[in-house]
């Protein structure tokens, strides 16, 4: 979603992802707009998204919430969290029901605790995966770099506004982002081992329930297995300092020691899992039919 005022971008109420339009879309639309990004068509058959229909559904969600919730911008709700990340996950909870990733676990596999009661309940797990990943990636485009890097060198005063909004002050915050390469690169490095008869389902690429005690415990593994990793490097790269003579080497691991984070080992792992993958060198992830991931 655009959220600047670049002369470059079409006016927000007629770009095709613009809140209204999202908020009126339909599956034969999304097809129609992402046609051209589909592998080749044949003579016979043409390719389908699957799941088109929620899909749309859940862009129609989007639309309908920035309305109703933000006053049809992404910006004026991205304001609302105050520079912080997880305020900006919270908002996007509350004003989207797509992104709401939880399991109740007093009643597995069936998550029918009420949005207000699963917030506060003790036994409810939160992953949380689409909406972090979300707050995460407008840091990274937008409140990442230093301002004086901007990509619009004609609207430099827009874009410092624009990303000191988006520069996130608590992004130790967010946890990683439990989906499928995750896990299956820590455990294909040895940091992750499964039970022998979750390991059989997996490498034999049986669909496991979604919901279910299996995703549930691998998801969580993964959250768990990454925070401590995030600790590891830091101490790593705080022993480090303190062993160098180097006051400009010191100052460089510091500088690196914050920027750890579950969020930026996150990134890592998942590039390093999807070059392995293209070179087959990795065994199957875990499957499951799910939209939050």
């Amino acid at each position: 979603i655009y959220v600047t005022n670049h002369p470059n971008i079409i006016a927000a109420s007629s770009y095709e992802l613009s809140p209204s339009k999202l908020a009126a879309m339909t599956p034969n639309k999304l097809q129609s707009l992402l046609q051209p990004h589909f592998p080749p068509s044949t003579s016979s058959q043409s390719y389908e998204l699957p799941n088109i229909q929620r899909r749309c559904e859940l862009l129609k969600e989007l639309g309908d919430g920035l309305m109703r919730n933000h006053d049809g911008s992404a910006l004026s709700m991205i304001s609302k969290a105050n520079r912080s990340a997880d305020a900006l996950v919270r908002i996007i909870l509350d004003s989207f029901p797509g992104f709401r990733d939880y399991v109740d676990t007093s009643d597995i596999p069936n998550t029918t605790s009420g949005w207000e009661t699963a917030k506060s309940s003790p036994t409810v797990i939160h992953f949380y995966k689409r909406a972090q990943i979300a707050v995460a990636d407008i840091w990274a485009a937008l409140g990442r770099c230093q301002p004086e890097f901007t990509p619009f060198a004609d609207s430099e005063s827009s874009y410092k506004q624009l990303h000191n909004c988006c520069h996130f002050t608590d992004m130790n915050a967010v946890t990683t982002f439990p989906d499928y390469r995750v896990p299956q690169i820590l455990r294909n490095v040895g940091v992750m081992k499964y039970a022998s008869s979750l390991a059989k389902a997996v490498d034999d690429q049986v669909e496991l329930e979604k919901s279910g005690l299996d995703e549930i415990s691998i998801r969580a593994a993964t959250v768990v297995a990454v925070e401590d990793l995030v600790q590891k490097v830091k101490e790593k790269l705080g022993s480090m300092a303190v062993m160098d003579d180097s006051a400009i080497n010191r100052s460089k691991l510091d500088k690196l020691s914050e920027d750890v984070s579950a969020v930026t080992i996150d990134w890592y792992l998942w590039q390093q899992g999807e070059k392995l993958d293209r070179q087959n060198l990795l065994e199957p992830h875990h499957r499951v039919r799910t939209t939050y991931y």
